[in-house]
């Protein structure tokens, strides 16, 4: 996996090797791994190329808009006007 993210343009955090971040045109995508689960966030319109490219290599299967991660309870800002 760290191998193929860094080959997708994904650097590597030094503060936690689990966190990669890549800028797309200015605007961040993160992923998160831990054990065999990751998450993905960022720019909406960019995730899902991600997922895309991470299936090409990778058995993956989506489980949509986190709600809950490692204890901690996730909620999506709304959008504004």
């Amino acid at each position: 996996m760290d191998a193929y993210l860094l080959r997708l343009g994904f650097t590597k955090s030094i503060a936690d090797p689990n966190l990669y971040i890549k800028v797309i045109e200015g605007q961040p995508v993160i992923i998160i791994l831990y054990v065999d689960d990751l998450l993905t966030t960022g720019v909406e319109h960019h995730i899902p190329e991600c997922k895309k490219q991470l299936a090409a290599k990778f058995e993956t299967k989506d489980l949509g808009i986190t709600h809950y991660y490692l204890g901690l309870e996730v909620w999506k800002k709304p959008e504004e006007i």
